[in-house]
């Protein structure tokens, strides 16, 4: 899950060649939101990818997206359908556990918090340490909360989950991750 950067693809399929790529669709509607007058037709159009039983309904939706944004875009326009796949990668998990998958927004809440602490330092980190000793409390009551408090959508739907990074990364259940 990422922002559409430039060289991100690149860096995310050589580190993780085998991982499904979603870019976050969130950041897409923020977008084209500058770019279209119709801002409702252009939500009708998002909620049809978001409801997608499948990716090939999600390409058809990025399809209709495309045919929105081309008049005031053409780049945009091309752009978004020569990343259908990575739009719609949310749609290879199960229904209930997809709109975690197709925002970064929590992520972008994690980074707003150090952005908050270190405004309140004066806008920077007095030293190195400052800054580690804050993302080590940060990201270990980040993981404390998940491990002890999981979604009880993502709970439930562990072993189906287990079972896809199993097939997809081909390590037996057995093995942690």
């Amino acid at each position: 899950m990422s922002d559409d950067f430039s060289g991100l693809d690149r860096v995310v399929s050589t580190l993780f060649p085998s991982s499904q790529h979603q870019l976050c669709i969130t950041h897409m509607v923020r977008n084209l939101m500058r770019v279209l007058p119709d801002k409702e037709e252009l939500m009708i159009r998002v909620r049809d990818l978001k409801s997608s039983r499948n990716v090939e309904e999600g390409r058809k939706a990025i399809l209709s997206l495309s045919q929105l944004v081309q008049p005031f875009s053409p780049a945009r326009a091309k752009r978004l359908l020569d990343a259908a796949d990575k739009y719609c990668a949310f749609l290879n998990f199960p229904r209930e556990v997809r709109h975690y998958l197709y925002t970064n927004n929590t992520s972008e809440s994690f980074n707003s918090t150090l952005a908050r602490f270190e405004e309140e330092l004066g806008g920077y980190f007095p030293s190195l340490r400052s800054l580690e000793v804050y993302l080590y409390v940060s990201i270990h009551g980040s993981n404390s909360r998940w491990k002890f408090r999981p979604m009880w959508v993502i709970r439930h739907y562990s072993y189906h989950l287990k079972q896809l990074h199993a097939s997809r990364f081909q390590v037996s259940l057995d093995e942690d991750f």
